[in-house]
């Protein structure tokens, strides 16, 4: 076997995954023995041509041949020269990889091995369920301990090492919530800081996965929506967006290609072409390269967020790749300022000067060709936004209207030509030149042509480098949607409601607009992004600006003061899954009938002492497991595994006295042939950690596993009297040592990706 065969992955610790779930008994030899038969019979029927035949054997491998194509002739000979070219060699090569694809995954779902997007877990075989629980516990186990040997700069060997290093495990807790906690520390302190350790060390990981099979990376990109990219993740996925329109201009079956070569060797003998027809040396010396400097100098000196940049170096960088790109295809627009920078931050590694600028040229060629939407769609997003102002937040919406009218100051150089063309379409026709100059000028007012501005830049006249980033992660990943474009303007609005209800005219909206965005924390944009993302009210967002503690509240009494010592509390979905219990029965108990066929968990949220929700399970559960009688009781091990209960949770007004929070109660019921029922047990537990963001009282779902001891019966009337240890005798519905588990998951949150089986 060589090194490559040995490490296909080439990262120590996904290679020992990936190894430990192949051994003998483990089960994936169960799903091997249904597929292989299958796959084999499949096979045989196109071996009436030799050479695709032979493809085929030597692309199964020499343990699949032997165990279920034993008779059949091995003659490798004819894959070679003079019996077939090396180009035919990959051509057929291709062709037989893209059929045994396609042809394993409907033999998967016909075996029930795989599911279609439609469809759940509960479609799958018993044999793959096991085999996924498997694995995931192998990766997650592996993860942690690698996760942990990183941090303390141990390396990585092997995942059957001595004792000592297992014991290690037991902090990666601590070690993960350490490393959040300085990600949480990195966000706006500096430029370069723009992903943790966790992350980085994560992605690491992700990248060495994707590299090995890309079409995963669907399945991230919808795993990561709402997160902002580590650097090399970044990297990676924004380059393989570009590419992606490229990349379907390939015929499928051709013979495969390295379409990032294909496309960098295209874009350089295009600049070579345009060198020749527009007879010039240096392709960063175009004949409007006076044009391009002024462009960039006006733009970086007047632009409040890009004085950030204004240095030398970078202005010298952004004037030859706009030449370059004009070099190549003729194009040069003022705003490609602005659509450049983000590529600018991004792509700058282990590159030497002059290959850089290229890079970065046939990247924005990319873009503006296959990425960024046409003017109309602009114009759309940007009227949605404007009509869900009207619509939500009416006194909002007036407000800026009427300050738009008050004092205007005119400066038709802050818009694209585009937007102002636009603008004068709505002009009527036969105006005279004195009362059509009005009319331009107050259609230039109105509110909704910054909207316009803020999309048509790519927010990057307005947004600093951390947020700039974040909001073209989530673009990239949304593979550019106008619905992505239309919540991140909706989200910067929001957070800016205080200053803009604070703005008297027209001026001073014009600043907000221009500079207020720059104040804004990423982590403010990335709350408000998931915010609006999942659905909720936009009339919450302005809480979610940290910087506006207080002042949200007093805005022009636009926001009325709640009753008493009432605050405006804001609650996160929850969702609940993986239910598993241990139960005692006692045999002389009153549940002499039990059937565990029969049993009900109900989960009943409550806010203090008031009941806010209940849902309870209708699946069956599953029988793990039945223990020898103990005492005169049975022990059942029960388990929900494919049920998730998901509560729908909404604003709620909180005494500030009340510290009780918001809480579950679970009750695990038993159903009779009568469908009359009784409670065997009961506990209760927290589901939400309380936090403060400004005027704004939040809880953040407590992700992760919960196991609680069981009381018997009835709960009390008083739930503050459930304590967490239950008194139990063998007299009770219950015996001792009864529980119930469960994960609790926010299904917002892109941050339970690691729990994800699919992972």
């Amino acid at each position: 076997m060589t090194e490559k065969e040995d490490k296909p992955f080439g990262m120590n610790w996904i290679d020992s995954s990936y190894y430990e779930t192949l051994l003998p008994s483990t089960p994936w030899q169960n799903i091997n023995d249904i597929l292989s038969p299958e796959l084999a019979k499949s096979v045989r029927e196109q071996f009436n041509n030799p050479q695709r035949k032979q493809m085929l054997i030597e692309l199964l491998g020499t343990q699949f041949k032997r165990s279920y194509l034993t008779n059949e002739d091995d003659n490798p000979q004819i894959l070679f020269p003079p019996f077939m070219s090396d180009d035919q060699r990959k051509k057929l090569e291709n062709e037989a990889k893209s059929w045994l694809q396609i042809k394993i995954n409907d033999i998967a779902l016909k075996k029930k091995c795989a599911i279609k997007s439609d469809q759940t877990e509960d479609n799958l075989s018993v044999e793959m369920k096991d085999y996924l629980e498997h694995t995931y516990n192998i990766v997650s186990t592996s993860f942690d301990r690698y996760l942990y040997l990183k941090q303390n700069n141990i390396e990585f060997t092997n995942a059957q090492d001595d004792d000592e290093d297992k014991k290690s495990i037991a902090k990666q807790n601590d070690l993960r919530d350490a490393l959040r906690k300085r990600q949480s520390e990195n966000v706006d302190k500096t430029k370069k800081g723009l992903s943790s350790e966790y992350s980085e060390i994560i992605s690491e990981s992700l990248l060495t996965i994707l590299k090995k099979d890309s079409r995963r990376i669907a399945f991230v990109l919808q795993k990561l929506i709402g997160q902002q990219l580590s650097n090399n993740l970044r990297v990676f996925i924004w380059s393989d967006i570009l590419m992606r329109h490229e990349r379907k201009k390939i015929d499928p079956k051709s013979i495969p290609i390295d379409i990032d070569l294909l496309v960098r060797k295209n874009f350089a003998n295009g600049v070579t072409r345009g060198k020749n027809e527009l007879k010039i040396s240096d392709p960063s010396q175009t004949p409007i390269a006076g044009l391009i400097e002024n462009g960039v100098i006006e733009t970086y000196s007047k632009v409040f967020c890009l004085n950030d940049y204004l240095n030398e170096t970078h202005l010298r960088q952004t004037m030859k790749v706009l030449n370059v790109l004009y070099c190549y295809s003729r194009d040069y627009e003022p705003f490609y300022i602005y659509w450049l920078l983000p590529f600018q931050l991004t792509f700058k590694m282990d590159k030497s000067k002059s290959e850089l600028i290229y890079d970065l040229a046939m990247y924005l060629d990319l873009y503006v060709k296959n990425l960024f939407p046409i003017w109309n769609e602009i114009f759309t997003i940007a009227a949605k936004v404007d009509q869900d102002l009207l619509i939500n937040d009416p006194a909002f919406y007036e407000h800026l209207k009427k300050i738009s009218k008050i004092n205007p100051k005119i400066n038709p150089k802050d818009f694209v030509n585009e937007i102002i063309l636009s603008e004068q379409k709505k002009l009527p026709v036969n105006n005279d030149d004195k009362n059509s100059i009005r009319s331009k000028k107050e259609i230039l007012t109105e509110h909704a042509i910054y909207v316009r501005k803020w999309i048509a830049e790519g927010f990057a006249g307005v947004l600093k480098t951390n947020a700039l980033l974040y909001v073209w992660d989530q673009l990239f990943m949304s593979l550019w949607s106008s619905n992505d474009f239309e919540i991140i303007a909706k989200s910067l609005l929001y957070l800016l409601k205080a200053q803009f209800m604070r703005a008297r005219d027209h001026d001073e909206m014009r600043k907000v607009f221009f500079e207020g965005p720059h104040k804004l924390l990423t982590a403010d944009i990335q709350s408000a992004f998931m915010h609006l993302s999942s659905g909720r009210k936009e009339n919450e967002v302005a809480y979610l600006n940290t910087r506006e503690t207080g002042s949200v509240n007093d805005i022009n009494g636009y926001y009325a003061k709640l009753d008493g010592q009432k605050t405006r509390s804001v609650l996160d979905p929850i969702g609940v899954k993986d239910i598993f219990m241990k139960l005692v029965v006692p045999k002389q108990s009153s549940t002499s009938d039990f059937d565990s066929s029969r049993i009900i968990v109900e989960i009943i949220l409550y806010h203090g002492k008031k009941r806010i929700n209940r849902k309870q399970t209708t699946s069956i559960p599953n029988i793990k497991d039945i223990k020898p009688t103990i005492k005169d009781a049975k022990i059942y091990e029960l388990m929900i595994p494919n049920e998730r209960i998901i509560f729908e949770m909404s604003e709620l007004n909180q005494e500030s006295s009340d510290s009780k929070g918001v809480f579950a109660l679970v009750i695990v019921k038993h159903q009779n042939s009568s469908f009359s029922e009784f409670v065997l047990g009961h506990c209760k537990m927290s589901i939400y950690s309380p936090q403060k963001i400004g005027s704004l009282s939040t809880w953040d779902v407590l992700n992760g596993k919960t196991r609680r001891l069981l009381h018997p019966g009835v709960p009390p009337e008083d739930l503050d009297k459930i304590g967490s240890i239950p008194s139990t005798s063998f007299k009770d519905r219950l015996g001792p040592d009864s529980f119930i588990e469960l994960v609790l998951y926010d299904p917002n949150s892109e941050s339970y990706l690691k729990k994800s089986k699919d992972f």
